[in-house]
Formats: C-alpha cells, structure tokens, sequence
C-alpha cells in the first residue's frame, strides 16, 4: 500500500497556526495580518438530519462577531514553516468583550431540541433516584489532526488524517462548490471517534487554501486537540421503580445533552440517539425518557470511542447495581432475574456462566471493591437505521473492490481506513485465504463505494464484503484453468482470457446491527486519596475473528482507556490533561468466545465494546465504598473512612 504523509510532496505548503479565542463568550476584533470569517464565506453543509427539529445553528469555519467558546478559532495567520507562524501569531491582537445570557436569541434558554419517549409503565413499589453525569473528555490520540492541501492544475489533492475519507469529500465538495478533490488518507494512526467528523479548523485551511491557490498545512497540537475535540457531556435524573424481589419495573430517565455551541456536520446529536437506544441494555425493563438538547459555551461535542453507549450503560448499570445494593441482592443474580430476551448476539448463557464464575473469584480475592458490567455491544447500523431513523446523508454499507493484475496479485481496495485495530491485515489474509496469492489493500481509496470506519464497522462490512468479492473472483480464476494457468495466459496469451478484468466488487451491510454479548468485572481499590484499578477482565463474544491478538489488544486498549476517562481525564484543564500510563494499567485477562453472526463471515463488532462497558464497572467497583454518581470521579467523591 502507499502510504502518504502530510508534507511529502513537492509543494511548498505554507503552516497554519490558529488565533483562538482565550474566552468563553465574548464580542471581539481582531488587529494584525490574518484571515478571519470575511476571507472564508463558505458554509459548511450537515450531513445529518432531523427533519427540521434541531434549531438551525450554523457550524461556522471561523468564529465571526463573537467568540463561542474557548479555543474556537477566530483567525488564520500563515507562516513558511509553524516556528515562523508562531512568531507571526503574535503579531495579532484580539480584544474581548464579555458576553452574558443566551448564546443565540433564537435559541431561548440555550435550548436547541427537546423530545420524549419510551414506554410507560405502572409507577409503584420500592423506588430511589439517581443524579448521574457522564462529564466530557477528549479522545486525545497519540497521532492528532493533520490536513495538508496542495494544488495540482485543475484539482485540490488532500491529505488529510480521516476515519471516513468519502464522507470528507462530501462535506468539502459541497462547501466549496468544487467537484474536483482529491482525498488522499495516510496510516491514520489512532482516532477514537474524534476523526469521524471533519471539524471547522480543518474545512477552514481547505477552504483558505481553495480561496487563496496557496498549498496549506495545519498539524494539530496536544493541546488543541484537549480544548476542541471533546465527546460525552450528558447529565441523567433517573427515577427508578422495582420490587422487593429485584424485578424491576422500569425506570423514567430526565436528559440533558450538552451540544457545546453548535453541532459538527456529520455527528450532529447523533450520540445522544445512540444512548436512548441502549438505556435498556440487556434487560427486560421499561424505560421512559425526556430531553433536553443544549447549547453551551463548549467546544462542539464529537464523537468519542463508544458513541453514546458508555453513556447509557452507565446509566442502566448503576440503576441495576443500586436496586442489588438497596434489597442486598448478588449482583450477578439481579442481573438474571432482569435479563431481557436477547436475539442473535452470541452465547449469553455461557457469558453469564463466566461473568458469575469469575465475580466469586475475584470477590474472594480482593474482597472490597469489585464491580461488574454486562451488556450488548451493537455495531455497524445498516443503511435503513441511518438514513430512515437517524435521518443521515450516510449509508452502512461497505463495497471492495479486487482486481488480480498482471503478476498475479490481488489488489484490494476499501474505504474503511487502518487505525490501529488492523484491518487491512484481515482484509489481506481473507483474500490470501480465499484465493491462494499475495494481496496487496489499499484502505481510505474513494475509488470504491463506502464510507469508512466509524461505528464498529469495519470488519462487519468491509470484511464481509471481501469475502463476498473474493469467491466470486475465485469463480472467475477457476474457469480459466486456475491461478496457475491464469497467471500463464496473462503473461503468454492474454488473447484467451474470456474475462479481461479479472476483477470483482462487493458490497455488504447486515440487514440488522449486529450485536455482542459482553461483560466485565473490575476490582479498585481506594487508599484516599488515591484510587487504583488492580484488575479488570473482559469476556466477549466476538464470533469468528478475524485477528484474536488484534482483538485482544484492542479490548485491553478500551479499558485503559475507561480507567483514564473514569478517574483522569477532565477537560476543564486542557494544559495539563492526564492520560493513563502503563502505571495505571492494572492485570488484565481478556476472554473471547466464538458464536459466529448470521453474516457471510461471521463476524461480530469489536472497536468500541471495551470502552462501552468498562466505564461503568469501574464506577460499579468503587460504589463499594460509597454511591459515585459521576463521572470522571475524584478521591472527594468517594467517602473517607477514618
């Protein structure tokens, strides 16, 4: 595959540095040489929808006649390389003049979308309540944001690191007016969610870069990334209904989503409808929900690894954890006693029999400070849920193309992109399989039909699709006599290759999500005012795999990542944002069963299911030593014993 990095052409790229705003709402003007919102009057089309219900708020390249939140770009200033924009950055000035009240006058009380739903049932019997916030935090990849433009005669060529390099080429060819772009996508390196969109800092440099003919690149600081790119952000009143056995009746649910002060083109509120998906989890509970959609002088929420899943596992986890607590029920037991009918998500039975094995286990072993997680994992969102219920501009599924060309290789192409979790190398080795020749995989090409990784996706449609796509190239080499005699005739007598091509294209989205029963147990322990996750296990069903070590790494990655957002991460000082450290790794033991999907190569998602349930068993973990309603959690949330 080649491989592109951002500055390795010939072009004589200028560097972008950012004037951002230092508060968090305020008129301002700036002085100085830069670009400000009058050079860029593009407007940055959505990419979601919701039938006119969401207030229209405009997603602005650069902040205007007022600053929206700390960090908002408000100004470009263009340097040879970023030492000289640096040193011309502070050549321009901006003054401030602080704003109160709401943040639009169309938006009275900064309200943007209200809604309700869910069931009703018999509000009676035993009750308590809960006050649960999930607080934001960043994604915040080793690799950040990189973009880098470059004019080639009549086309823009753009590099740019994206988790869906079609749906990038949507948005900017629609802001531009422009037909003629050119996405190229690099090894992304690690994404999290928070490359899904395509943000405002980026669609500016492409469209200053289109406005002016100049070659432009902008690469994303540490510190950038923790003050713009944010995801969760939602806060939970929950009002809970059950009876003196541990049954559960249901539970009504009071939301209020945190937007920050606009949406992003492709996101929009999409997590939070990912979140009133999953409030029931794995149970046979009824759940009824309202929501309030606000605006705030935030950074736009993203997306952020788990999409709205965390969130609600949170929620449905901590209710079922309180009621066990409450009647001093096992929770492994309540859990049973509330298991809802589960369809086609892999071997529950033999998931509980594990979770239920290894909770005695480890709670003989460290006594205090043992919490579990249990819930399904859905992944990969067919076209109908995107398109008819989320009312997206983006489809699920996936094409592959492989054509065999003249030395008898494979060539493989895809949008989905390598972000870590491997996939071209599982691409590679279904065609390898299949075929019985070297494959090469092009990932991130917009020369085939798709829309990237996001989701859980990946495997679930660009591997099915391959498989698909390698028998019928398999089918196409066996009636020319072969691979053998194939690679033959192309090189002695092409003249007798009925099918010159030699190539095939598949496309593949499962009819429903596809689902993984999963479950985690997570041992803490608090030596106030310190808090250590010692060991964590994981059990997942993830169907046919199609790399266990991959999966394995990617599940342990999740939970470090959970430890880090439940106990580490906080946004409200981005200078200096802690991640965890191999220090804060606790012993990890991850198991995987093998119930295949009903797809072509039964595949289950994995990406986000780690993350998804290990936030919450870790809360569940240190509610042992006193009810934690949020999170991330500090050692004054915890109660001190003397």
């Amino acid at each position: 595959m080649e491989r592109y990095y951002v500055g390795d052409s010939t072009g004589n790229y200028k560097s972008v540095k950012f004037i951002r705003s230092t508060v968090p709402f305020a008129k301002f003007k700036v002085s100085g040489r830069s670009y400000t919102w009058e050079d860029l009057k593009f407007n940055i089309p959505r990419i979601f929808g919701l039938e006119g219900k969401l207030k229209d708020i405009e997603i602005p390249l650069l902040a205007k006649d007022r600053s929206l939140y700390v960090g908002q770009p408000i100004a470009i200033v263009l340097g040879n390389d970023p030492y000289d924009a640096e040193d011309k950055a502070e050549n321009v000035e901006v003054e401030y003049e602080e704003l109160n009240g709401d943040i639009y006058d169309f938006v009275p009380n900064n309200i943007a979308l209200e809604g309700q739903g869910g069931e009703d049932f018999a509000e009676k019997d035993r009750r308590i309540n809960l006050d649960l916030t999930f607080s934001r935090s960043s994604p915040f990849p080793m690799e950040g944001r990189a973009v880098a433009v470059r004019h080639e005669g009549d086309k823009m060529v753009i590099y740019i690191s994206n988790q869906a390099p079609t749906v990038a080429k949507k948005i900017i060819e629609e802001m531009l007016n422009f037909q003629k772009v050119e996405i190229k996508v690099p090894w992304v390196g690690g994404g999290f969610g928070s490359k899904q969109d395509i943000v405002p800092e980026e669609l500016a440099v492409i469209a200053l870069s289109y406005a002016t003919g100049l070659d432009l690149k902008w690469i994303e600081s540490k510190t950038e990334h923790a003050l713009t790119s944010q995801g969760r952000g939602q806060r939970h009143f929950v009002e809970v209904f059950f009876e003196s056995n541990g049954k559960i009746r249901g539970y009504k649910d009071s939301i209020v989503y945190d937007l920050g002060a606009f949406p992003l083109p492709w996101s929009g509120i999409s997590p939070l409808y990912v979140t009133l998906m999953n409030l029931k989890g794995i149970y046979d509970i009824k759940v009824k929900y309202e929501f309030k959609v606000v605006v705030s002088n935030k950074p736009p929420q993203g997306a952020f690894r788990g999409f709205g899943r965390p969130e609600a596992f949170f929620v449905v986890e901590r209710v079922i954890d309180a009621v066990s607590r409450i009647l001093g029920i096992d929770p492994i037991e309540i859990r049973r006693k509330n298991l809802g009918k589960l369809n086609a998500v892999g071997n529950v039975d033999e998931i509980f029999r594990r979770i239920e094995k290894k909770y005695r286990e480890v709670r003989e072993k460290y006594g205090k400070g043992v919490g579990v997680s249990m819930y399904v994992h859905y992944g990969s969102p067919s076209s109908k849920v995107l398109i008819n219920d989320e009312k997206s501009n983006v489809g699920g599924y996936e094409c592959v193309s492989l054509r065999l060309d003249d030395r008898g290789i494979v060539k493989v192409k895809t949008t989905v992109v390598d972000m870590g979790q491997g996939i071209a190398s599982v691409i590679r080795r279904i065609v390898e399989k299949e075929l019985g020749t070297k494959a090469e995989v092009e990932v991130g090409s917009d020369d085939v039909r798709g829309f990237g990784s996001w989701a859980s996706r990946s495997v679930v449609t660009a591997a099915n699709a391959t498989l698909l796509a390698a028998k019928e190239l398999k089918e196409k080499i066996d009636k020319e006599g072969g691979l053998s005699r194939l690679k033959e005739k192309i090189s002695n007598s092409p003249w007798e290759i009925e099918d010159k091509e030699i190539y095939s294209v598949k496309c593949y989205e499962p009819e429903e999500m596809v689902g993984s029963i999963s479950g985690q147990i997570s041992a803490v322990k608090v030596d106030w005012p310190n808090i250590k996750v010692l060991y964590h296990y994981a059990i997942v069903d993830v169907g046919v795999a199609g790399n266990e070590d991959n999966i394995k790494g990617q599940i342990m990655g999740g939970i470090v990542q959970a430890i880090g957002g439940s106990l580490l991460e906080s946004v409200e000082d981005p200078l200096s944002y802690a991640i965890p450290t191999a220090l804060e790794a606790p012993l990890m033991e991850v198991e995987l069963l093998h119930t295949p999907s009903n797809t072509p190569g039964g595949f289950r998602p994995v990406g986000e299911n780690s993350i998804s349930g290990a936030y919450v068993a870790i809360i569940n973990a240190l509610s042992d030593y006193g009810e934690v309603k949020r999170i991330p959690v500090s050692p004054n949330d915890i109660k001190r014993e003397e």
